[in-house]
């Protein structure tokens, strides 16, 4: 893609340019149900893809390996719920300090997303024995989240540089060259984005079962049969 010329400290393993909507299977998902679902109509008449964790996970350790190679005073961030998942199959953080912290994003449909985090290491007031802070989650998409991680915490972390990692990312927009701002580079496992530039609509599978204000929304914005799509992902 031309716009990544630009971002010369984003990396990932592989893209996807598509119309249609993206799915990331981070909770068990049968064969049979998955096979169901890519059956449903959808209203524009896209795809319907499935982008499966373990995949992801082994995509992004790569990554992340030649990332870390040889640093030391390194510390892994893993930023809200989202985050757990990477953190349960990665073995990379394992060999380094390791903490969560608060993030979450509010948006509903037609509105801008609203991104609140909270402090790296709150017991301590400056930080200056790291000097690497990895921020891992399982999606960026306008990568706020990651911003607002580093607007709260960069002046504590005196010494340190930021690295951003993610399973799947939108196609970055923000100016610094690694597509999130603060941050020296980025490395993902998928990178998508639309034909025509725009956003593909990502959703987790467990975002989908656990809030089910957003399925319905989701269900109703894409698909013909919205009662039918709920009821598998829910099977």
């Amino acid at each position: 893609m031309e716009v990544l010329r630009r971002y010369t400290s984003f990396a990932y393993s592989r893209s996807i340019c598509t119309d249609g909507c993206i799915i990331l299977v981070d909770e068990p998902l049968a064969p049979e149900i998955q096979a169901e679902l890519n059956k449903l109509e959808t209203i524009d008449g896209e795809e319907l893809i499935f982008l499966k964790d373990k995949e992801l996970a082994n995509s992004l350790e790569e990554l992340l390996t030649k990332t870390v190679h040889k640093k030391k005073d390194v510390l892994f961030v893993f930023p809200g719920s989202g985050a757990n998942y990477p953190r349960r199959l990665s073995r990379v953080w394992q060999e380094f300090p390791v903490t969560n912290v608060y993030a979450k994003r509010f948006w509903e449909p037609g509105t801008d997303p609203v991104v609140v985090a909270g402090i790296i290491l709150p017991e301590l007031f400056l930080v200056t024995t790291v000097k690497t802070v990895v921020v891992v989650d399982d999606v960026i998409s306008s990568g706020l989240t990651f911003q607002k991680l580093y607007q709260n915490n960069a002046w504590r972390f005196t010494q340190a540089k930021w690295i951003g990692a993610a399973w799947i990312s939108q196609v970055p927009r923000m100016r610094a060259k690694s597509g999130v701002n603060g941050y020296e580079r980025v490395v993902v496992g998928c990178m998508v984005g639309k034909p025509n530039g725009g956003r593909a609509p990502i959703n987790s599978l467990s975002t989908l079962r656990e809030q089910p204000d957003i399925a319905e929304n989701y269900a109703r914005r894409h698909f013909k049969e919205p009662a039918v799509f709920l009821r598998l992902i829910n099977y």
